[in-house]
């Protein structure tokens, strides 16, 4: 039995296309425990629904019906204004493209999410301290079009984290990046795991895969299986990804 704490809970989850006069089901009750701490990871075939109940798990997009608790709070019956409160106050997103604004600087991409959670002072401070994290510092007056795709992708992340959300999520967050970069983010997230930070994210690299305390995989909108690898350490890595290998294989990925 899981003993940390359930901070989402879905029961009886569904999402529904409708397309002409037929209804395209791509989630299909769907019950389902995401537990505190956890570096969670959805992986699946294209057209699974890894994408879609990442966003129905998120608050990002309304299911059809069922029953979807975020951190003890029902998003089901949420108004869209509690709704944007919540994803401000509570939760963050990392998506494969950046979505960096490109007037502003890398501190001010950071910051400009922070004001309005915190006062001015402290959102700057902890600004710097996250660019201090992530080895950004020295960029911080830089603009998006003089970082490299894994910097941008950093300042993402930072942007995620300034105002204290409890939990980040991520769509396939080293898509577009290449191998050394898409390790450098990976690197990111995977620090921010071990000091207790949530994470649920959506991919389809293996190597990514391998940094989840947790994997599940997707197929035809249910949970078919999922995979309890423990915290990643990178000395064991090498054994991690045969593990997932073997794990995706036995799913027909």
């Amino acid at each position: 039995m899981n003993m940390k704490n359930i901070i989402i809970e879905t029961k009886q989850l569904c999402k529904t296309y409708i397309l002409g006069k037929t209804g395209l089901n791509v989630l299909k009750n769907i019950d389902l425990n995401i537990y505190e701490g956890d570096f969670t990871v959805i992986m699946g075939s294209s057209g699974s629904g890894k994408s879609t109940l990442l966003y129905s798990i998120s608050s990002m997009d309304r299911p059809t019906s069922g029953i979807v608790n975020i951190l003890g709070k029902d998003i089901m019956n949420m108004s869209e204004k509690e709704l944007s409160k919540f994803r401000k106050m509570e939760v963050s997103f990392i998506f494969q493209s950046m979505n960096l604004l490109h007037d502003l600087t890398t501190l001010e991409n950071i910051t400009y999410i922070g004001y309005g959670t915190d006062t001015k002072e402290k959102i700057n401070k902890k600004a710097l301290s996250l660019l201090d994290q992530f080895g950004l510092l020295e960029e911080k007056d830089k603009y998006p079009s003089e970082l490299s795709g894994g910097q941008q992708q950093r300042v993402a992340i930072g942007r995620a984290l300034i105002g204290g959300s409890k939990i980040i999520f991520g769509d396939e967050p080293t898509g577009s990046l290449n191998s050394s970069t898409g390790k450098q983010v990976l690197d990111s997230l995977t620090q921010l795991n071990e000091q207790g930070q949530s994470i649920v994210m959506v991919t389809h690299d293996l190597k990514a895969a391998t940094r989840a305390t947790r994997l599940l995989y997707m197929a035809d909108g249910h949970i078919y299986a999922e995979l309890n690898l423990g915290t990643y350490t990178a000395d064991k890595e090498k054994e991690r990804k045969s593990i997932v290998y073997d794990f995706l294989k036995e799913q027909g990925w």
